[in-house]
């Protein structure tokens, strides 16, 4: 009776913080796509619509640049003062987009929201490692990874809807009343913790700065090969960032408090994780962010059907990743999700890519779809608290940071890659529109037969149903 009474007392405290990092990560999660829907009807408010890129760039750029300082800051200052402040410059920024004049100053606003984008989005899962034992740590992840792939096919429909009913100003207005709302359930749920690093030792700013400039340079060189493709002055980019990121990793190896532990990646588990996370970006959103335009082609069906065929995979996505934590917190076996859903979507790309020039019936696309959405959902959010296991509590932000930014590396990776193979083969014909898509899906097969053969030397333990120090 008392151990239960006590389970009751400690589960209304991670309630209270789970509705807290739900609200906080959906807020960071829709601002990444919520102005696709609306760009035509800024331009036209705005002008330069040859501009209009900027204003999506910009958040992406920054959010994926600050990715590993946001975390290093919350190990050293502790979560809830950074993840406050991450909220602050959120809102902030959101109140200037929302009364911006030009895409120009929109886009420098853009650019201060996905800074605090960042802490949204990273330091939930680090506030989760910190109130709850790795065992049921899954249980708590899978929610939050299932808002944010919830909020990537939700967050265009509310801008288009908010631009139609009201004006696009509101995409950004909203974020204010939900904000303070959000900053207000962090100060009340978030312990205040102790900084773990010390605050004494000096901040690893170089470090930083390399790893900013070197994520900016991939974002803009990924970006501009979506566009015109390789091209000597992006060929001469990727190779300055490649060499950028090269001394980056060198520099974070010698450093005594480096922003992203590199160290930390001999550790089989973490690297084996690092790469499980790159093979899910890359294989699940390459993919997603082309099968409407697949739909549409190759089955000669509206914009509408073709937006509806994401709703199986985000099915499939919440489904998994929900099952994989529960199953976890349950047993503490977490090495066979990994296997099975790099197994399940492997199998379901490879039979979209046999099947890719339309002859396939739209229901059974659809639960090939749900099947991709449930392989990767199985293990996305797994493989995160892992990594944290296997690391040292003293580094769990910049870890966490780490794993959201390798992910945030393939879905970019993944987008640009697999739409450059596309591109080279698309033509007006509805049954050969269909066959240019077959090296895509293959392609993602391949990425998910690799992350099969990584989960497969994944080393088995259990992991600790109580906290450790």
């Amino acid at each position: 009776m008392a151990r239960n009474a006590s389970l009751r007392a400690a589960g209304k405290p991670r309630r209270s913080l789970f509705v807290c990092l739900v609200l906080v990560t959906a807020l960071g999660a829709l601002d990444q796509t919520v102005v696709a829907t609306a760009l035509p009807a800024i331009v036209t408010d705005l002008g330069t619509p040859w501009r209009a890129s900027w204003i999506v760039t910009a958040y992406v750029l920054a959010l994926t640049a600050a990715m590993p300082a946001v975390g290093a800051l919350g190990d050293r200052f502790g979560r809830r003062l950074v993840l406050v402040a991450a909220i602050a410059v959120f809102v902030a920024a959101s109140a200037a987009c929302g009364v911006a004049g030009g895409v120009e100053s929109l886009a420098a606003a853009r650019l201060a929201q996905g800074i605090g984008g960042a802490g949204l989005l990273t330091l939930p899962q680090a506030v989760v490692a910190d109130a709850v034992p790795a065992r049921e740590r899954a249980a708590y992840l899978g929610p939050l990874g299932a808002v944010f792939s919830v909020a990537t096919v939700v967050s265009p429909l509310l801008g288009g809807w908010l631009t139609d009913a009201a004006s696009w100003r509101w995409i950004f207005w909203l974020n204010l009343p939900l904000g303070v709302a959000a900053a207000a359930l962090v100060l009340a749920a978030v312990p205040a913790a102790a900084s773990r690093r010390g605050r004494g030792r000096t901040f690893d700013t170089v470090g930083a700065g390399l790893l900013a400039a070197a994520s900016a340079g991939l974002v803009l060189v990924t970006l501009t090969v979506a566009e015109s493709g390789w091209t000597a002055r992006t060929c001469a980019a990727a190779l300055a960032t490649a060499l950028l990121a090269t001394i980056a990793v060198r520099w974070e190896h010698r450093v005594a408090d480096p922003v992203l532990p590199v160290r930390i990646l001999a550790r089989r588990p973490v690297s084996l994780c690092c790469l499980l996370a790159l093979v899910g970006g890359i294989g699940l959103f390459g993919v997603l962010a082309y099968v409407p335009t697949w739909i549409q082609g190759a089955y000669a069906t509206s914009a509408t059907t073709a937006g509806l065929m994401l709703l199986p995979v985000t099915a499939g996505i919440v489904v998994g990743m929900n099952g994989s934590g529960r199953a976890v917190r349950r047993r503490g076996h977490w090495r066979p999700y990994p296997i099975a859903g790099c197994a399940l979507s492997a199998l379901a790309t490879a039979t979209l890519a046999v099947f890719s020039r339309g002859t396939l019936p739209l229901p059974l696309v659809a639960a090939l779809l749900a099947q991709l959405g449930l392989g990767t959902g199985l293990f996305m959010q797994v493989v995160v608290v892992v990594a944290q296991d296997a690391s040292d509590r003293t580094a769990t932000g910049a870890v966490t940071a780490g794993m959201a930014f390798t992910r945030e590396i393939g879905v970019l990776a993944g987008g640009t890659a697999l739409g450059a193979v596309a591109g080279h083969t698309l033509t007006a014909d509805h049954a050969a529109y269909g066959a240019a898509f077959t090296t895509v899906f293959a392609t993602a097969a391949a990425c998910f037969a690799c992350g099969l053969a990584v989960a497969l030397r994944m080393p088995a333990h259990t992991l600790a149903s109580a906290r450790t120090s």
